[in-house]
């Protein structure tokens, strides 16, 4: 008789982390628990490019992406609110451009807020962005740090793993947050043992 496990279908989820200079994207397949790499990145344009241009370059990257790999969901992080409208609105239209491609394509989308990404992948809402890099790499057992932007893309794509996995993330209390290291962390070493 198979686990609940080991029937659960592997879903392909395409992690973004918008912005229209520094744009993370991470790949990756999730059976239920289980997370594997499959590609990453961050799409890079010079500063002095208009941003016209820099929309235009998102949309070609993003569509060759969405058509290499085939993916089944896209995950992005949700818009938080910017002291700067402009910066807000730049940040607003380059978070368009893969939500609409997606959507194009019949890719659901679906957007988590920063601290939810946080606690998901590290087991604290207030973690550092060098502890969610961490455990992105741990997690995922890549062999060097990921791009902190690419880190980012990879934690939004294990935070839709998880909340697929379990219906809902739901915060771990702060004494927890340990314990969620620990346990990740001898996942990591299992698994290269393998």
């Amino acid at each position: 008789m198979r686990t609940q496990a080991e029937t659960r279908q592997i879903q392909r989820i395409f992690g973004v982390d918008p912005g229209s200079r520094l744009c993370g994207w991470g790949i990756i397949e999730a059976q239920g628990s289980d997370v594997r790499h499959i590609a990453s990145g961050v799409i890079k344009m010079p500063a002095k490019m208009p941003l016209h241009e820099r929309l235009g370059e998102l949309l070609t990257a993003f569509s060759k992406l969405l058509d290499t790999h085939q993916v089944d969901v896209l995950a992005i992080e949700q818009a938080f609110v910017h002291k700067n409208p402009r910066t807000a609105l730049v940040i607003g239209q380059a978070r368009g451009l893969p939500i609409a491609v997606a959507a194009a394509r019949g890719v659901p989308v679906s957007e988590y807020q920063p601290s939810v990404i946080k606690r998901a992948v590290v087991g604290s809402g207030r973690a550092t962005k060098e502890q969610v890099t961490h455990m992105v790499q741990l997690q995922l057992g890549l062999t060097e740090p990921p791009q902190e932007d690419e880190g980012d893309a990879l934690a939004v794509a294990i935070t839709h793993s998880r909340d697929a996995a379990l219906s809902t993330v739901t915060a771990a209390p702060a004494s927890d947050a340990r314990a969620y290291y620990a346990a990740v962390v001898a996942g990591a070493r299992g698994r290269k043992r393998r």
